[in-house]
């Protein structure tokens, strides 16, 4: 999958359009389109990162562990949140983001 691909990056160009929870110069986040909580955001960095083994920047590091704080902060999750980063065959979206699910969890199909 080329960058051009990518549904992350093509969300980061704005080529597709979502509502926006967060964004700084180099995080957004944005509710997951197929919920699996009442609370299910998507934290992505800007720059495409293929997976969590390739996140080498501290900076980055450091910017998407604030979005994550702030997000529990302003989605009043403080009293329980999963957040998660799948890789491998787990992660669906060859584009690093970690899932931030807060509230009633929906149960597994």
């Amino acid at each position: 999958m080329t960058v051009s691909q990518c549904v992350f990056c093509n969300i980061v160009r704005d080529q597709i359009t979502v509502p926006k929870v967060w964004e700084s110069a180099s995080v957004v986040a944005f509710r997951d389109a197929n919920p699996s909580a009442q609370t299910h955001l998507l934290i992505i960095p800007k720059e495409h990162v293929p997976n969590f083994e390739a996140l080498e920047d501290s900076a980055l590091w450091e910017e998407m562990r604030q979005a994550a704080m702030g997000l529990v902060r302003d989605f009043n999750l403080t009293a329980g949140y999963k957040l998660i980063v799948n890789g491998g065959k787990y992660q669906h979206i060859p584009h690093l983001h970690w899932h931030l699910l807060g509230g009633e969890l929906k149960p597994n199909p």
